[in-house]
């Protein structure tokens, strides 16, 4: 049966890819399993070593290994009294590997770099349902090697877990669709519920397209139809909700929820509204919601979409027109659901992005097999490419200054560009004639996708920064500091506090490790018996702590949403009883609560020095004065 005029079909190619490239099945099991050992390279390689980055979620998985309090009701600090701001799936598993390996890098990295490398092989084996055995094996290699999901899959990350969790649920849904069969459909609702509890929205972030699908492929008839859809949401229901549901009954087991009053508003104001709200933080490089393919993002991100994937969504369109393929909508409606979403985000994070890359690598695999199909000579297709690569060239050449290759890829995309505009201009008749020549045009352009994107990951593997940025794992490759530089705008007021905020946030990142170590065991020794360890002024700072340590530590301040966590009425109240001896805080306070930075101030002593901090270093040590 068919609906809306789309017809059902195991592999619906743009093209008979077939015929032009032969692949035996030995032959694509062999390429597949060379791009898994690409995958697992560039994952796996070195992978304990660097800073361990912010530790918000290390210490909540670490925590979970603790009691099963802890396990039901993660939180970041080890007595419980904070629950964290997302569901346990992935502190589960992440504290399963910490339980294993103990708390060290390759523990806390483990989980999002195996999901990477388990998230090609399935994007692999979905791709080649919906469009065939060359488009997969593409698919699957670009996944391998894009950028922004090795660099997220190599650090402390959920979203690699959530991508995977997303491309699982996807399976299902294709089963169902091409089987015909209303029982991977609720397979699928159970699996979406889990990637929710991973990530939340994000999770989510397939789901219109898998309503689309279902629509555009109906089976049945509408009543069974609406049933169908009826159990699916029960199933996902019960999925995504059992746990909140849980924590919101059994309230006095914790003393407050993480950046939000309760569960409820963890989920739906925290991790939602406000992230579309007054709530701003990431990247500042445009206004707009093209943020995401301009400035450093253009390099880590932005190769990967143009040109491959955009010729890709031009010829799923394009056969949509036709009526000539359907389930190529899945990845269409994926990928415009990102672009709606996360470019309008006010929260604008690099993070986001890694569950649109399958869809992304999906579309770059169409692509190419679209560029093979039109191998004969001239085509719009071949001047997106053209424009694609112009877009490359331009931004290879502005990270010119780290490394040489750039600067060679900068004029291989010239290349590639012209190449690509000659190519679109060239006669059908001469194309026919020269079929050897002109597939190897094809296989040129597509190896020069492949190189663009490989270069990126290879750099960031070899050259990490160990600055702010490099550190907590986001935009490895390092933008240009010259004075000119387009990206070297002066801020606005709004961006300098913005800046701030995330000084504030990754102050703790910049303090070197054996630093942070002398001055805890400072601590330790002088601490007598108060309650807490010592006060910290924000939770990465209290997070790390708690980490390292394992201690109950006294948060004061919010630094995502900027309040307090504890006021300093109670915090007197705390120090009068002893509870507290020692603030470990930022300088940047005083940019962010003026008031709570004077105050803890008026009534400390700096012991920077002396606990083993560098001379004014940005973190201080503050000891209570006694009175």
């Amino acid at each position: 049966m068919k609906a809306l005029g789309l017809g059902i079909c195991r592999h619906e190619g743009l093209t008979n890819i077939s015929r032009l490239v032969p692949l035996s099945l030995y032959g694509s099991r062999g390429a597949l399993v060379v791009i898994v050992l690409v995958a697992s390279t560039l994952r796996l390689w070195n992978l304990g070593q660097g800073h361990p980055g912010l530790a918000i979620y290390s210490a909540i998985s670490k925590n979970t290994t603790s009691s099963f309090h802890n396990w039901l009701y993660p939180s970041i600090y080890v007595d419980g009294s904070i629950l964290a701001d997302k569901p346990p799936v992935f502190f589960w598993l992440q504290g399963a590997f910490i339980a294993l390996l103990g708390p060290t890098n390759l523990a806390l990295r483990l989980p999002a770099a195996l999901s990477g490398i388990a998230s090609v092989v399935l994007l692999y084996v979905i791709v080649k349902r919906c469009h065939g055995t060359t488009s997969a094996l593409i698919a699957a290699l670009l996944l391998a090697v894009m950028p922004l999901d090795v660099n997220f899959s190599r650090g402390v990350f959920l979203e690699p877990v959530t991508s995977l969790t997303i491309l699982i649920s996807t399976y299902f849904v294709v089963r169902a669709v091409q089987e015909k069969d209303e029982r991977y459909y609720y397979i699928a609702a159970a699996v979406l519920g889990v990637a929710f509890m991973v990530k939340l929205w994000q999770g989510l972030l397939p789901a219109p397209a898998f309503a689309v699908l279902a629509l555009t492929h109906r089976w049945t008839t509408w009543p069974r139809m609406a049933r169908i859809t009826g159990i699916s949401a029960v199933v996902f229901l019960a999925s995504a909700f059992w746990w909140p549901t849980l924590i919101s009954l059994t309230s006095g087991a914790y003393d407050s929820v993480m950046h939000a009053d309760n569960v409820w508003d963890m989920i739906f104001g925290w991790n939602l509204r406000e992230r579309f709200g007054g709530l701003e933080y990431g990247s500042r490089h445009r206004e707009d919601f093209l943020w995401f393919v301009t400035g450093p993002l253009s390099l880590i991100l932005g190769i990967s979409l143009f040109p491959a994937a955009l010729i890709g969504a031009v010829a799923l369109v394009l056969a949509l027109w036709r009526r000539t393929s359907g389930l190529g909508l899945l990845w269409l409606v994926w990928m415009a659901v990102a672009m709606v979403g996360f470019g309008g985000a006010s929260v604008r994070l690099t993070s986001y992005w890694t569950s649109a890359m399958p869809a992304v690598a999906a579309l770059s695999g169409i692509g190419i097999a679209a560029l093979i199909g039109r191998f004969k000579g001239p085509g719009m297709i071949w001047w997106i490419a053209a424009a694609g690569f112009l877009y490359c060239a331009d931004t290879f050449w502005i990270v010119r200054d780290a490394g040489d290759y750039f600067k060679y890829c900068a004029y291989a995309s010239l290349l590639l560009a012209a190449g690509s505009a000659i190519w679109a201009i060239t006669p059908n008749s001469w194309g026919k004639s020269k079929g050897a020549l002109a597939i190897s045009v094809v296989g040129v352009a597509a190896a020069g996708i492949i190189f663009l994107n490989t270069t990126v990951g290879i750099h960031n593997i070899l050259k990490p920064r160990d600055d702010t940025l490099g550190r907590i794992g986001f935009d490895q490759v390092a933008p240009p500091l010259s004075a000119g530089s387009r990206n070297n705008r002066v801020p606005q007021p709004q961006q300098s506090q913005a800046q701030r905020q995330g000084g504030l946030i990754t102050s703790i990142v910049r303090t070197e490790i054996d630093d942070l170590d002398a001055t805890l065991n400072f601590v330790r020794q002088n601490r007598g018996d108060s309650r807490y360890l010592l006060a910290a002024d924000t939770y990465n700072t209290s997070a790390r702590v708690s980490f390292l340590t394992g201690e109950p530590i006294l948060t004061l301040y919010s630094e995502y949403n900027k309040t307090r966590v504890t006021e300093i009425s109670t915090l007197n109240e705390l120090i009068q009883s002893g509870d507290v001896r020692f603030i470990l805080a930022s300088s940047v306070m005083r940019y962010l609560d003026f008031e709570l930075y004077s105050w803890i101030h008026a009534n400390t002593r700096e012991v920077s020095i002396q606990a083993g901090l560098p001379a004014r270093d940005e973190m201080e040590l503050l000891e209570i004065i006694s009175r």
